[in-house]
């Protein structure tokens, strides 16, 4: 299962700032760690974020070869795994 990183932490984490909708990923390759700032839609619906399906596709693991290391992408669930989107993040 997931686990939770304090909010005032994520965003520095992650490297990027809280987006409305969109869930942001970055996976910190020294610490073999991938990330989840989840959208402010999902922080506010009241779901405990362990529970939100980015979540629930980390815990089954991410295919390594389709991740930039080291950096914020957009993230979305292609076949129940969690992997980041074509876009960029930086540019939101």
């Amino acid at each position: 299962m997931s686990d939770l990183v304090p909010a005032d932490r994520i965003e520095a984490i992650v490297g990027a700032a809280r987006h409305a909708t969109d869930h942001i990923g970055r996976a910190v390759s020294y610490e073999a760690t991938v990330y989840i700032l989840h959208s402010q839609e999902c922080r506010d619906s009241g779901v405990d974020l362990r529970e939100c399906p980015y979540s629930l596709a980390l815990d089954l693991g991410i295919d390594l070869s389709a991740w930039v290391e080291d950096a914020p992408v957009r993230l979305a669930i292609v076949d129940d795994l969690l992997m980041p989107e074509v876009r960029d993040a930086s540019a939101h």
